[in-house]
Formats: structure tokens, sequence, C-alpha cells
């Protein structure tokens, strides 16, 4: 039907519904090209942002490629020259062990003293070498090892990966792969696995501490994805060189390399990054308590990491753990000098460690 001239728009309504039309029409344009901008920004903040990730990882790949190259020299030097000297030499020595059946890479090394089937179950000494988290292999420390072995005790140094490929919390749960292999090889190895000594030197004494805070509070040990057959595993004592037990405190110390060390330890991520729940769950010194294991710990003179073990010493004292403190001291007392035989100062803090191993 169609509708007179009287209904029909005029033409000032019809103009300005075209221009009301057109208005809306540059609205929506305008409001588009608004949302394209925001998106642009997004994408532009996005692309910063993914940008400044990949120039933090290519910066960390060089200076953890520099790094690892420093460490490979001082492990290779240090075992062709110091790190063994002095090494005992009447031992049953077995190397290279496989202790995780998924992971060829890992392994141990075993020292027990000659006829020591014949003598009963031995205690057991576990070692964790050192070396920045980043390198470092049971070969190169068993002027140590062997020292301990021929004091009467079954040595197993362990070879347990190294960063970032085996980042936090891959190191521990690896040690305790280890510790599973030992108590399902106890009766064939004559060992008493009931509680066992634990040592280790830098980042070794750091894994070693937590494996100490591991077993004696079970809200810590929580958190990590322990070996089934290992997980209540006691420790009868702990041997600490030189350690490391506050991640933040490694790089407020000034210590040689020590950023890019306890990044790699964290899977590429600075300590500074980390989460507060997860910046206390990489240092032990957080998580001692009364029950902690009686410890054995060493400082050097010339080590800049030497106040973390007085803390670390001061704590233990207060909560009333059985703690012996050797500060080595003199020219040569420097970052973890008790691995070697070598020195005078060393054969003093060995002399020690045996004392304080058959006191307990």
């Amino acid at each position: 039907m169609k509708k007179n001239k009287s209904e029909r728009p005029s033409f000032s309504e019809r103009y300005e519904r075209l221009r009301l039309r057109q208005k809306l029409f540059h609205a929506d344009l305008k409001k588009s090209a608004e949302r394209r901008h925001e998106l642009l920004l997004q994408d532009t903040a996005k692309t910063r942002a993914e940008a400044k990730k990949l120039a933090k990882r290519i910066a960390f790949g060089i200076k953890y490629t520099y790094a690892l190259g420093g460490r490979l020299r001082n492990e290779i030097v240090g075992m062709l020259t110091v790190y063994n000297f002095g090494a005992a030499v009447f031992l049953h020595k077995k190397r290279r062990i496989r202790f995780d059946e998924n992971d060829e890479r890992l392994y141990l090394n075993i020292y027990r003293p000659l006829r020591a089937k014949k003598q009963g179950r031995q205690k057991v000494f576990v070692y964790i070498h050192g070396g920045g988290w980043m390198g470092g292999w049971p070969e190169s420390r068993e002027a140590f090892t062997t020292r301990i072995a021929a004091a009467g005790y079954f040595v197993a140094s362990i070879y347990y990966g190294e960063a970032p490929r085996y980042a936090h919390p891959k190191m521990i749960e690896n040690i305790y792969r280890a510790f599973g292999w030992l108590k399902e090889h106890a009766d064939e190895l004559n060992i008493d696995m009931s509680a066992v000594f634990v040592g280790g030197e830098s980042a070794g004494a750091h894994l070693a501490a937590m494996a100490g805070c591991i077993s004696s509070d079970p809200e810590y040990a929580a958190k990590f994805d322990l070996d089934e057959r290992a997980k209540d595993q006691k420790i009868a004592g702990l041997v600490l060189n030189c350690g490391v037990y506050d991640l933040e405190a490694v790089i407020a110390s000034g210590f040689k390399r020590g950023g890019i060390y306890t990044q790699a330890y964290c899977g590429g991520t600075p300590v500074s990054e980390l989460s507060e729940e997860k910046k206390r769950e990489v240092s032990p010194i957080y998580w001692l308590n009364e029950n902690f294991p009686p410890t054995f710990a060493i400082s050097a003179e010339n080590d800049k990491l030497a106040l973390l073990t007085f803390d670390l010493v001061d704590k233990l004292r207060k909560l009333g753990v059985p703690v012996t403190h050797f500060h080595g001291e003199g020219r040569f007392a420097v970052h973890a000098f008790a691995i070697t035989m070598a020195l005078k100062e060393s054969r003093r803090a060995m002399k020690s460690i045996r004392a304080f191993l058959a006191s307990l």
C-alpha cells in the first residue's frame, strides 16, 4: 500500500537521517580504527616482551657458554694437578655405575676399603660434587672421597647432571634416585642404608643441605618428586664444604659468576625474578629446624661465600643442632679448598671430618 505524500519523510528528515547514518558509519570506523590501534599496541607490547625475553635468553646463553668454558678448564686442570693429589690408593674402586635406567648420563662411583665386605655392613658416605651446578665430576674429587673411604666408609660419589639441562628440582631428585639405587642394592653391596652421611662442596654442599632439609622437614620434602625407595631416607650427618645455602646471598656476595651459576640452576631464570615461594624453595637456609642432621661446616678465609656458612652455623646453633665449624685460614684457604689433599689446611680439615664422622 502506497503512502500518501503527507506520510512520506520530508527532505529535511531524510537529510537528517542520512547525516545520522553517515555519523554512525564514521563512528563505527573510528571505533574499528581504535580497536585496530589497541590490538596493534597489544601486538607491539607482546612483540617487545618477546624480544626482551629473547634478548635475555641470548645474553644468558653467552654468559653460560663463557662460564661453562671456565668451569671445564678448571675441572680438567684441577683433575690433572691438585684436585686428586694425595688420593688414597689401596681401595676397591668401581666407576660409572648407572643408577637410573631411564637416563644413561647419570652415574655414581664407588670407593671402599679392601676386604670391606668381610667386615660387616659398612656405613655409607654419599658425596655430591660441586662445580656451580654447571660442571664437576666425581672423578675430580677422589682425593677427598678416597680419604673418607680409607677411614672405613663405603663412599658413593654421584654425578647428578648439570644445569640448565637438569635445572631445579631435577638435581636433588636425581640424588634421591641414587639413594634409591643404593637402598635397592644394599644387601648385594653389604652396606647400611638405615642412615647415611652426605657431603659436598660448593653447589654440592647446597644440594647436601637440601637433602638434610628434606630428611627433617615433611613440608619441604613434599615439594619434590622423590624416589619412592628413598623418600624417607635418614641422614646421620652432613659435611658441608664452603656451601651455598641462600641463592640471593650468593649474588649479593660478589662471588665470581654467582649470578650466572644461580640462574643456570634455576633453568635460566634469574633468582631476582623467581616468586618469593620459589626463592625460599631453592635456598635451604629457610628450612632448617631442630631436627636437621648434625653438621660439619667448612668456611674459608679467602672465600666471598664464607658469610653464608657463618649464617648457617649461627642458625643451627640457635636451633640447638649439633654443628662443628671449621674455618680454613691462610693464603690457600680459598673456596672449596678442602677437596684437595695438597694443602696442609685441607689435611687438617680432613682429620677433623673423620673425627666428626666417627663421633656419630
